[in-house]
């Protein structure tokens, strides 16, 4: 496995964790849901002193971050953190006298799991050591992520090795029996047929899908076969009318930029296929309220297809 890098921690160690999805230009929108945040006390619950595992105790008090001050923390990467329902982390200290490095804890609390694994999913490294811990979780050499219900925990040490890996594991598998029941991944996720489906592919994201501000709340995944990859996102603009409207300002870019082949009736209430600027080959599809558009691939026929999948899931 690619190790997590070291110089990427030690920034990470001086800002905080670091997030590693990028930025636009422009800042991305917040929820609306996103009030003030949590309860600290609920929180202090989740952090506690003594961390259940052998050895490690917690150094210094606990600090908390809502949306005014998250910079302080993670710096340019908190408007990411906004846009998926960022209500608070805390961010703590455990040290063990047999160990030379603390574990440095991050725990964040978003507005849903839904935006939970999305914010897990973004930052998920493509080589992933994947753990059963919470809901989903990866370690790496110098790091662990994970996440369960609305929480998002990000571990981190100074080192590289296998006793503090195995700590890390320990302390997380700890942290998630505190959390309680993870739930499962977002019903969304069925809407994406297994075959040719890249594993751990499939992603949440909450607002500006595609650079298209009225295209939000989407889950999207990757698919490959004979050599090339399909991107696929599904989303349901929020009824038939807005996902009519939708398909209408999404045909027109296309054809701003790229072109519309031709359009089509079915399956379900059809919609167009052409060539988009960036990705090539492409279709869009729509159904009552759901939209399929599927970005790469062979030719515009299998886009086609592989939206077409994806519309009729259940």
């Amino acid at each position: 496995m690619r190790r997590l890098n070291v110089l990427a921690l030690g920034i990470m160690l001086a800002t905080g964790m670091l997030a590693s999805c990028s930025r636009k230009d422009k800042a991305p929108e917040r929820p609306a849901e996103v009030a003030a945040p949590a309860d600290a006390a609920g929180m202090m619950g989740l952090v506690p002193e003594d961390p259940g595992v052998a050895g490690w105790a917690r150094r210094g008090e606990v600090r908390f971050f809502g949306e005014d001050d998250l910079f302080e923390l993670i710096n340019g990467a908190a408007e990411s953190y906004f846009v998926y329902g960022f209500r608070q982390v805390a961010a703590a200290e455990y040290g063990s006298p047999a160990q030379s490095s603390p574990i440095l804890l991050e725990l964040y609390r978003l507005a849903d799991a839904r935006n939970a694994f999305g914010i897990y999913r973004s930052e998920l490294q493509s080589d992933a050591d994947f753990r059963p811990i919470g809901a989903e979780g990866y370690i790496g050499e110098t790091g662990l992520n994970f996440w369960a219900g609305p929480y998002y925990a990000k571990l981190a040490v100074y080192e590289e090795s296998e006793e503090l890996r195995r700590e890390m594991e320990k302390f997380a598998l700890r942290l998630a029996e505190r959390i309680g029941a993870p739930g499962g991944l977002p019903p969304e996720v069925a809407l994406f047929p297994e075959k040719d489906l890249v594993p751990h592919s499939i992603r949440f994201l909450p607002a500006d899908v595609l650079g298209q501000t009225y295209l939000r709340e989407a889950f999207e995944a990757r698919y490959r076969s004979g050599g090339g990859e399909t991107r696929v996102v599904v989303l349901s603009p929020g009824g038939e009318a807005a996902a009519r409207e939708a398909m209408d300002k999404y045909r027109i870019f296309t054809a701003g930029g790229g072109e519309v082949l031709r359009e089509v009736s079915s399956p379900g209430d059809g919609g167009f296929v052409g060539n988009d600027a960036y990705y090539g080959p492409m279709a869009a599809l729509r159904s009552g309220g759901r939209i399929a558009i599927a970005l790469g691939g062979p030719s515009a026929d299998a886009a086609l297809g592989q939206a077409a999948a994806c519309l009729r899931a259940k």
